[in-house]
């Protein structure tokens, strides 16, 4: 009986071992499944969508031309009828003579009263010192910054320097409140990053400039994005192009992307809200 028993020692140890094993490989199971579920409970993540282009259109080809006969709704001078003269009751000859009556005095028909023309907006022209980007919570001051040229190849370009902690305005560029482009670039990942959500605007929304105490508002048009490391250099010279003077009025934003390199830029054009854009905002914040 004994050696039956020890016998059948070295199976039941065996079956304790796999029993084990098998409890171990379940507990992991469990957490493993529990770690996948606390992940995909997790709160969802905006995805923002970005366009890259190949960047074959030029800054100043007709469709980005800025429409000279656009005003802001009630500023145009509206149509005013003029003031008329009643016409009064006239009285005959023969029912003068029959009543015996004087005839009445003739009514003097007074000249219609002229119009006000009203007196028209004076848009200031000044160079920008601030700039407010409420959808993406920017509000910082503008800087004025230069350049340098730089050749690559037989090409040369203007390397500009870019304000840290600031906006930069391209001294070269248009002021505001002039026809031209407007050129404002910023940093994306250093030195105060004031424009690392610049690759999140849509068109539509709202871009604000001052100067000397007047804002400007903008509409943006476009928002794209265009490779500018390890592109030949006429690549380079058609992304260029989205900061030379134009003929229209506008204001182009540029910056580096991704977040995490400068590989591309990001460009945003922007048009005036009005052609009279201009207005005092003296006491606003």
């Amino acid at each position: 009986m004994h050696l039956n028993q020890t016998n059948r020692n070295p199976k039941q140890k065996q079956f304790n071992r796999q029993f084990a094993n098998s409890g171990k490989l379940l507990l992991f199971v469990l957490l493993v499944a529990l770690l996948l579920s606390g992940c995909s409970t997790g709160d969802s993540k905006q995805v923002i969508r970005v366009r890259v282009r190949s960047n074959r259109v030029e800054a100043q080809s007709p469709q980005n031309q800025f429409r000279s006969d656009l005003y802001a709704p009630g500023l145009l001078p509206t149509a005013t009828s003029q003031p008329t003269a009643v016409p009064q009751p006239t009285v005959s000859v023969a029912a003068q003579i029959e009543s015996r009556e004087a005839p009445p005095p003739p009514t003097p028909v007074l000249p219609p009263r002229p119009t006000p023309t009203p007196a028209p907006i004076v848009v200031p022209i000044g160079r920008p010192d601030r700039i407010v980007i409420p959808s993406i919570q920017v509000d910082t001051q503008v800087l004025t910054v230069e350049s340098q040229p730089s050749q690559i190849g037989n090409q040369w370009f203007d390397n500009w320097q870019t304000a840290a902690f600031a906006a930069g305005f391209h001294d070269s560029s248009a002021l505001l409140g002039q026809e031209g482009n407007t050129v404002i670039s910023g940093h994306n990942n250093i030195d105060g990053s004031v424009f690392q959500d610049l690759y999140q605007l849509q068109p539509g929304e709202i871009v604000q400039l001052y100067a000397g105490g007047y804002r400007y508002d903008y509409v943006i048009e476009d928002q794209f994005i265009v490779r500018e490391r390890d592109v030949p250099v006429e690549q380079r010279v058609q992304n260029a192009s989205w900061i030379r003077t134009t003929v229209d009025e506008r204001v182009t934003l540029v910056s580096c992307w991704p977040p995490t390199g400068n590989e591309f830029r990001v460009i945003v054009v922007a048009r005036p809200l009005s052609q009279m854009a201009g207005s005092s905002v003296s006491g606003s914040n």
